[in-house]
């Protein structure tokens, strides 16, 4: 398989992972969040960001160790691949998502993924 091949299947697994970990992550937050409540809703704005941020550094780490290499490309493209995802879902649901939370959103998922895949690179 070329390599821009296996860096593209790599990118979409850890999108995938990365998105299924972050949506895991909010599940249980707001499991959380219904039996105690204790958080602000000026905190409750931004928890989802750093769930966003968690799920694409384990995505960025994935697609990194599919590829063998290249971790803040591999990184990058998945955090990429997330933020689009979000604004997609969130534009075909009417519900917007370009409000001023979406540069906080962009620079997660994309630090997060280069982590990640910095990370998986150092691992190896």
């Amino acid at each position: 398989m070329s390599d821009k091949k296996r860096l593209l299947k790599a990118s979409v697994t850890g999108l995938l992972c990365g998105i299924l970990t972050s949506v895991a992550l909010l599940c249980i937050f707001a499991v959380i969040m219904t039996k105690s409540g204790l958080l602000p809703v000026q905190v409750i704005e931004f928890v989802p960001v750093g769930f966003l941020a968690l799920g694409a550094v384990l995505g960025g780490f994935v697609a990194t160790k599919l590829n063998r290499g290249a971790g803040v490309i591999a990184g990058a493209l998945t955090g990429f691949g997330m933020l689009c995802a979000l604004s997609l879902t969130a534009a075909l649901r009417g519900m917007a998502d370009f409000t001023v939370l979406l540069p906080c959103k962009a620079a997660a998922t994309l630090l997060g993924g280069i982590i990640g895949g910095v990370l998986a690179a150092i691992r190896s």
